[in-house]
């Protein structure tokens, strides 16, 4: 591996909608399954992603961002597959690191220089760590906030969404133990498959280019309708449903 490659990991991880009032189960919860919940954390997050106006990235499957706050701020480079998601990383700097540069011209060749921001997303998102009962570390859940506008469109999308990704070393059968928790304090499985997808209003377009049923078109279609509005009542209170 060169000096400027990026640091490899497999990212696998379940996501959940989740109503905007609805709490992280308690630790009581979480331990009548076995595991030892931590206590959350919560951290402020603001990411740029890139793309080109072909969309040369996300046609690929990729997706590329810049992320300030959290553990891992810095460069991530990720593609989606069937074992989860792999990603490259690169610690956070002013530009774009020359190695990760190198690696989206292997990718997607001379339309790599023609990358550019398409989207900012803020996320206030709070973390627990599970642990089982000899100590060791199993999945973190997630509870994220997130606020996303599409630099291209210029529409603005608001949704709340838990996530459970395993940790490293952690058996996937993890992920089944403390599903019915989450399900079970009010989550359902979430029909995105990315944050990126959802922030610019590319989970219809991505369903229907894998043979999606149209009951899946059709509910995709409304998650996206309720981002939007949310967006439009976080930022005018006068919005029927908003909060006052």
């Amino acid at each position: 591996m060169s000096q400027n490659a990026g640091q490899e990991s497999l990212e696998i991880e379940r996501k959940y909608e989740v109503a905007a009032d609805l709490l992280l189960p308690p630790a009581s919860a979480f331990s009548e399954v076995g595991l030892h919940a931590a206590s959350p954390i919560t951290y402020e997050l603001s990411a740029i992603y890139f793309d080109t106006s072909d969309a040369d990235l996300a046609r690929r499957g990729l997706a590329l961002r810049v992320r300030h706050g959290g553990a891992d701020a810095g460069w991530h480079l990720k593609q989606r597959g069937d074992d989860g998601v792999r990603e490259l990383y690169w610690p956070l700097s002013d530009e774009m690191p020359d190695g990760l540069r190198s690696e989206l011209r292997e990718r997607i060749g001379g339309a790599a220089d023609a990358i550019a921001p398409i989207a900012e997303l803020s996320t206030e998102r709070t973390v627990v760590v599970l642990a089982d009962e000899g100590g060791a570390e199993l999945v973190e859940v997630a509870d994220d906030r997130v606020e996303a506008f599409d630099r291209v469109t210029g529409i603005a999308r608001v949704w709340r969404e838990w996530e459970a990704e395993l940790l490293p070393g952690a058996p996937r059968t993890a992920l089944d133990v403390i599903e019915p928790v989450l399900l079970g304090a009010g989550a359902s499985p979430s029909l995105s498959v990315a944050k990126i997808a959802r922030a610019t209003g590319r989970l219809v377009e991505a369903a229907r280019h894998g043979g999606a049923d149209a009951e899946r078109i059709e509910a995709l279609e409304a998650l996206d309708r309720a981002d939007r509005a949310a967006a439009s009542a976080d930022a005018d209170p006068r919005v029927e449903g908003a909060p006052e």
